[in-house]
């Protein structure tokens, strides 16, 4: 067999080089340098002795002096693999022609009886263990040159669990270690890699098969691999790798793979080029996760919580529906017809000229104003149908396409604590959601409930309309739904899905509360809706592409919407009638002191301080684009809940300056829901994960579980935020009962 080999290189060099070609053989030592100088008419063959060791060896060689052009060959035989490079080595680059030459190269080896040192087997026989290497060396340089060669064993090859190991990579010198699922280890285990430096690496995890990927070129072709510049984790479930994985580390030339220019939306920066002498220090550790009854436990005590709660709450607000402040309002079977009939000239501009507006003024209608409620439910419901089904057919496969190609760095997990369970990579992020789900259901029984006790009324308190709050319950559970999908796969590309109905709640409450004393001229959901149609598109504009061009275009389209919303606000809806008013009165009485002096002076105010908070909320957009704080997402995200609260908060202290009080109930669900609000937003703003940045750049952020070793802070933010939108509405829904008997021609619009 050696004579073959032998004469094999011999013609190949040969009819390579076209000189004589002498081989010359030597018997080389274990754990000894062995140099060499060589041109194009010799060439070495080293004979290593058999070993009967269980770790594989690991060649390095090194030199001083070798022609890139004309490399030294490197060929190394064993029993059942042959494994060759070059000396020096040339690795490329992100860019284009651009590639970087390394003197000092290794290559771990394949054991040659792995599968028997991995599942020894003593009943027949005692187990037989041998190594065999031979290297020929090899030049076609015309000078002389050098070369130095080692084959060390690797004498920690085999990782155990809770065990930190470390090693030295770089471009030309990968690393990789075994590790074996025995009775001591979970069925699931979570490995953790941590590097001190920013150096680039691929790490992957590759079944116990020979050859190893772990070359730049071929090491996404095998296993499951993600991008780590600093931080990273894996978890690694024995039903995928049953005897055990390799982990492999691979350092690249430059950071192409780790920066923003590899990624789905590209910032501006340049890839750094590695030196040729980085070397990387990489340690890692492989943990136990947890187990099938730590799952279940976990799923079962948090789906009990949440059924608890609901059924809690639930219960209570049946008790408020009967025994609370509107159990003072007496029900009558009452049968209502509208007479729709367009307000003439002279009622417009008596609407615009009175100082002190009631409700009965813009509540004529009752019919009109249930079927516009109930139009935002259909409008809700239509709108997460047919928004949800290519939402879920598009992160299913980005799952499948995960779990088929093994790339890691498509979905953003908080890889220190994302538990796989269904074919889903990340299952307590997608479980965590539940609670949306199930609390809006809970929310919408209650409005049920509500609709049941009270019909409908005419004449006495804020005019129902359970359309609203319907809406705002099937909100939330699709908000739930959108959230779980997004959490299957979370990336730059579907941001926008966990935040879609974000928009929709929001704007849902304003347009709640503007309805309670102006039902009449309220905007319709078709008007709504398309807004929120608008508010999603920009930002998904904002999120494909945040440059100057986008931004400029939603402030001045915010601007402009801004200025539309006050007129029509403050003019009540008739901002046309209310300019010619404004235009009149100058043409009489000139640019004076009364001409500028505003009729409805507490509205007034209250546009102003709206306008003031919202044109601060702009600059502070601005800002963000300029210095780059955030998304453009995010922002929009901040924007509309920066309003929700402002409206919330305008509305209950303008209620208690006119003497209107805040009941019990409403009181209570208002308390509740600012406390879970607190407590939820400590866990959102503390994020284990970033999409804006890139997969390498995301893990640094991770963190590992913090209750019941299963959820996150991200988890429990859904946990917690699910309850606080539940108060929220539950406290817009009681926050008028204390004017469930008042006429409504005694109950002020503001």
């Amino acid at each position: 067999m050696e004579t073959g080999y032998s004469c094999l290189i011999l013609l190949i060099v040969a009819s390579s080089t076209g000189h004589e070609l002498t081989i010359e053989k030597r018997t080389a030592v274990f754990e000894a340098v062995t140099d060499l100088e060589l041109n194009a008419t010799v060439e070495y063959i080293l004979t290593y002795p058999d070993s009967k060791a269980l770790n594989p060896y690991t060649v390095k060689a090194w030199s001083s002096n070798a022609d890139k052009d004309f490399p030294i060959l490197l060929v190394v035989r064993q029993a059942r693999q042959v494994s060759s490079w070059t000396i020096p080595e040339t690795v490329e680059t992100s860019q284009k022609n651009k590639t970087l030459v390394f003197y000092n190269t290794s290559k771990t080896l394949c054991h040659d009886d792995l599968e028997d040192v991995i599942n020894p087997v003593f009943d027949v026989e005692p187990l037989k263990i041998s190594q065999t290497f031979i290297v020929a060396v090899s030049t076609s340089s015309p000078r002389t040159v050098n070369i130095s060669i080692a084959l060390t064993e690797e004498k920690d090859f085999f990782m155990g669990q809770d065990t930190n190991y470390t090693v030295k990579v770089s471009p030309s010198q990968s690393k990789f270690k075994f590790f074996s699922f025995n009775k001591n280890v979970s069925d699931t285990v979570v490995v953790v890699v941590e590097s001190s430096d920013d150096v680039c690496l691929t790490v992957s995890v590759q079944d116990s098969r020979c050859p190893v990927m772990d070359s730049n070129k071929d090491i996404k072709y095998e296993g499951i691999y993600q991008t780590v510049n600093k931080k990273g984790a894996m978890t690694i479930s024995k039903r995928r790798f049953p005897t055990g994985f390799f982990l492999v580390v691979v350092a690249k030339a430059d950071d192409y793979d780790c920066s923003q220019e590899s990624s789905v939306i590209p910032f501006i920066r340049y890839s750094m080029i590695t030196e040729n002498s980085i070397v990387s220090q990489v340690s890692f550790v492989i943990k136990n996760s947890i187990s099938v009854y730590e799952y279940l436990l976990a799923c079962v005590i948090i789906l009990s919580a949440i059924l608890a709660f609901g059924l809690v709450f639930t219960g209570i607000t049946f008790v408020f529906n009967r025994y609370g402040a509107i159990s003072k309002l007496k029900v009558k079977a009452i049968r209502i017809q509208d007479h729709i009939e367009p307000l003439t000239e002279d009622e417009v501009n008596e609407i615009l000229l009175s100082k002190n507006l009631t409700v009965d003024t813009f509540a004529k209608y009752p019919k009109r104003i249930k079927q516009r409620a109930f139009n935002y439910l259909s409008h809700t419901a239509s709108i997460a149908l047919f928004y949800s089904i290519p939402v879920i057919q598009l992160v299913v496969t980005y799952q499948r396409v995960v779990n088929l190609t093994g790339n890691q760095d498509m979905c953003y997990y908080n890889f220190l604590c994302a538990h796989p369970a269904f074919g889903f990579s990340d299952f307590n992020h997608i479980y965590s959601n539940m609670g949306y789900f199930l609390i809006g259901l809970f929310f919408i029984i209650g409005v049920m409930d509500r609709q049941y006790k009270i019909r409908i009324t005419k004449d006495k308190g804020i005019p129902v309309h359970y359309g609203l709050f319907y809406a705002m319950g099937l909100a939330l559970t699709i908000e739930g739904v959108l959230s779980a999908c997004y959490h299957i796969c979370p990336s730059q590309s579907n941001y926008q899905f966990d935040t879609s109905f974000m928009y929709v709640m929001a704007v849902l409450i304003m347009v709640k509360l503007y309805q309670n004393r102006h039902p009449d001229i309220n905007a319709t959901a078709y008007a709504t809706f398309s807004v929120v149609g608008i508010a999603i598109f920009i930002a998904m504009m904002g999120i494909l592409d945040g440059s100057l061009v986008i931004w400029v275009i939603f402030l001045v389209g915010y601007f402009v919407l801004i200025l539309i919303l006050s007129l029509k606000i403050y003019y009540l809806n008739f901002a046309v009638d209310g300019m010619k008013q404004f235009y009149n009165c100058i043409q009489k009485s000139g640019f004076c002191k009364e001409t500028f002096v505003p009729l409805k002076k507490s509205r007034f105010v209250l546009v102003v301080l709206a306008n003031v908070a919202n044109f601060s909320i702009l600059g502070v957009g601005v800002y963000i684009y300029i210095y780059s704080v955030t998304d453009f997402g995010t922002f929009l995200l901040g924007l509309l809940l920066a309003n929700t609260v402002l409206h919330i908060s305008f509305y209950t202290v303008t209620k208690m300056i006119y003497s209107e009080k805040i009941c019990i109930e409403s009181l209570l669900f208002g308390v509740l829901g600012l406390c879970f609000w607190i407590a939820s937003s400590i866990f959102f703003l503390d994020a284990a994960t970033l999409w804006t940045v890139t997969p390498a750049e995301s893990r640094q952020w991770n963190q590992g579980c913090i209750f019941m070793s299963f959820y996150d802070r991200h988890d429990v933010w859904h946990l917690l935020s699910a309850p606080a939108l539940y108060f929220t509405f539950s406290y817009l829904m009681y926050l008028d009962d204390d004017l469930c008997d008042r006429p409504q021609n005694e109950i002020r619009v503001f």
